[in-house]
């Protein structure tokens, strides 16, 4: 017997192709996250006995958990890590980033650096997708260019190095993207792979982390790469970036030609005022506050949802969510009164 999902919503992976084409007003509210913590997991699984039936000793016990969640959840992607398959910098105390020298600063040590090597790329998992994932699901590997070589790097050198030694910046640059282009191009050749999702944060709250012109000399560029071999195979191509990158809007969608954008901040700018100004041009994913879904309360996150809902299910072109992810910090009681209260909208 198949598992009913919540409140009678369950996944619909064409339906989902129509709203993010903005084919028109879809029939419900289509959700999406970048990623959903752990323990919200199990706070979720839980509540609602959703691991009874997941074999403990799988050797893929933790993506079958997963895909339970998310399919309960009525949400048609998520996001999954193949051992070797991104290239990740070393990491201080507590998992902080290095800010302000990394492994590689000099031609040297880029030459004498162990980047990861695509054909070592263990995807295994999805292998085993292919053959237990629903019809009407999908997955996808979440990868990043600007942040891994940012962390290799470190972010106050690669400033300097932007401007005094930007070819061993695009060296490095390359070599990530010439090792993205291999792996991607060997999930997506997966019947359960559906997206490639770049998440790469190129702004603060209040402007771009650098000039515009060196983004776009520097990292437009492979962000194209990336985004040409997703339509090339037949997959959606999706870019998470925090923070006010809205002056590269038109970068996103006629250059990248983005299906859609994730991570809206209301201190930047609420996917309401995004959905006016944008939403005619590119898709957009998320939207909700992740401090009201940590510290408001259910009436107060059922009038978003109803608010959010309402501005931005018109026309299609849009996934309910959470602004950036779902955190161990989120309530589930929260969570859950935004799922309910999306699934009462009707056009």
């Amino acid at each position: 017997m198949k598992r009913q999902g919540l409140g009678g919503t369950r996944p619909n992976w064409e339906g989902l192709l129509r709203n993010l084409r903005r084919e028109g007003t879809p029939d419900r509210v289509y959700f999406f996250e970048h990623g959903i913590d752990a323990a919200m997991q199990a706070a979720l699984a839980g509540r609602f006995d959703l691991w009874a039936r997941v074999p403990e000793r799988s050797p893929h016990v933790e993506v079958l958990r997963a895909m339970e969640v998310h399919r309960f959840l009525g949400m048609e992607l998520m996001r999954v890590f193949p051992p070797g398959a991104r290239i990740s910098a070393p990491t201080l105390a507590g998992g902080w980033a290095q800010e302000h020298r990394g492994p590689i600063g000099s031609w040297a040590e880029l030459e004498a650096y162990p980047l990861e090597r695509a054909e070592a790329a263990d995807l295994s998992v999805l292998d085993f997708l292919d053959r237990v994932l629903p019809e009407d699901m999908r997955v996808f590997h979440v990868v990043s260019v600007w942040e891994a070589a940012r962390d290799l790097m470190g972010f106050e050198q690669i400033c300097f190095h932007l401007l005094e030694m930007p070819d061993l910046v695009d060296a490095l640059l390359e070599k990530i993207t010439c090792f993205l282009e291999a792996v991607l191009s060997a999930c997506c050749d997966h019947p359960c792979f559906g997206a490639v999702y770049v998440a790469d944060d190129l702004g603060y709250k209040t402007a771009l982390m650098m000039a515009p012109e060196l983004i776009r000399r520097h990292i437009m560029p492979r962000h194209k790469r990336l985004a040409d071999l997703a339509h090339a195979k037949g997959k959606l191509f999706l870019l998470h970036s925090c923070g006010q990158v809205y002056e590269l809007m038109d970068d996103f969608v006629n250059d990248l030609q983005v299906d859609a954008k994730h991570s809206f901040e209301d201190s930047v700018l609420p996917i309401t005022e995004a959905k006016r100004l944008y939403g005619r041009r590119i898709s957009l994913l998320g939207g909700m506050d992740v401090d009201l879904l940590a510290r408001g309360t259910p009436e107060t996150v059922r009038q978003r949802t109803r608010c959010v809902v309402e501005l931005c299910q018109p026309g299609g072109g849009f996934c309910l969510g959470a602004g950036n992810w779902v955190t161990s910090y989120a309530s589930p009681d929260l969570y859950l009164a935004m799922h309910d209260e999306a699934r009462r909208w009707r056009p």
